[in-house]
């Protein structure tokens, strides 16, 4: 997985950004209104403020689907941890002597001892050097759009729902690899660890100009059909069988992450071809 893409999976995955703008859509089929808010999960300082429209459809919907519902993610680490750890040897032992000096070499400049990552499998070491990298460069989860929802939603009462499990974004980040050797996934993390900055920023400019073609380039379009498949495309279709289930709500509230919405195969298409009529909010 090239590095750019380990970086978008922890933005689309795991954890928005200050904005001057919002990726923010509006699906109507009937009585049933849908708000759909395409996020990016890390920001930089107090991060994100809700939007008075956005504000406004949050007041006027009776529940709120996130990917995965907070107090579902108070085990979410534990769970982690149980696909993260090898079920036999070490990673040093799958990696050669020279790629492996280099890897914890970095991970040390980042405050990882050898010892926290030997026990891993090579793609969640990966992650966990990336993640730490992203928040050295001063993002955060707390300060992102889910972090506002959330608050917004315990002042109001507004209930939060889940569009999966934590287990089943565990399951796309192993599936979206299961054809890369560890020792090319460590590879490559070293080649490219030096350019975090350059693609958040990237990636940061697009949402902030509230640009989902742009985004959607960046965050989708170098992704093998594989890893969008399980990372994207089988995950955007389970949400719109789930949210097609919801006959209690005739006004909802969807966040999920940007890279999520564009695209043929995307939660916005999806919804059209579900007899929705879809606009942006501007």
């Amino acid at each position: 997985m090239k590095l750019k893409l380990v970086i978008v999976t922890l933005l689309a995955l795991l954890w928005s950004t200050l904005s001057s703008s919002e990726v923010f859509y509006k699906a109507v089929q009937g009585d049933k209104t849908l708000w759909i808010m395409g996020t990016v999960h890390a920001a930089k300082g107090d991060g994100f403020a809700l939007s008075e429209q956005a504000q406004q459809a949050l007041t006027q919907s009776e529940v709120i689907w996130m990917e995965v519902a907070p107090e579902k993610l108070q085990n979410a680490q534990a769970a982690f941890m149980a696909h993260a750890m090898r079920s036999q040897g070490t990673l040093e032992e799958n990696v050669d002597s020279e790629t492996w000096q280099a890897f914890t070499q970095v991970a040390q400049q980042y405050g990882i001892p050898e010892q926290n990552l030997n026990p891993l499998n090579a793609w969640f070491a990966q992650i966990v050097l990336v993640a730490t990298a992203v928040n050295h460069a001063g993002y955060v989860q707390e300060a992102g759009v889910e972090s506002k929802i959330e608050q917004f939603a315990d002042a109001n009462s507004l209930p939060i729902k889940s569009l999966e499990t934590v287990e089943r974004q565990i399951n796309a980040l192993v599936q979206a690899q299961s054809d890369v050797g560890e020792q090319e996934i460590i590879e490559q993390t070293l080649t490219e660890i030096d350019q975090v900055n350059e693609v958040l920023d990237g990636i940061i400019v697009s949402w902030q100009q509230g640009d989902l073609t742009a985004l959607g380039k960046l965050l989708n379009d170098s992704m093998p059909p594989q890893m969008a498949e399980e990372l994207l495309y089988k995950r955007n279709r389970e949400w719109i069988e789930k949210l097609a289930t919801d006959n209690h709500s005739e006004t909802a509230f969807i966040a999920v992450g940007a890279g999520h919405l564009v695209g043929d195969e995307g939660v916005l298409t999806l919804l059209e071809e579900n007899g929705y009529s879809v606009s942006e909010v501007n």
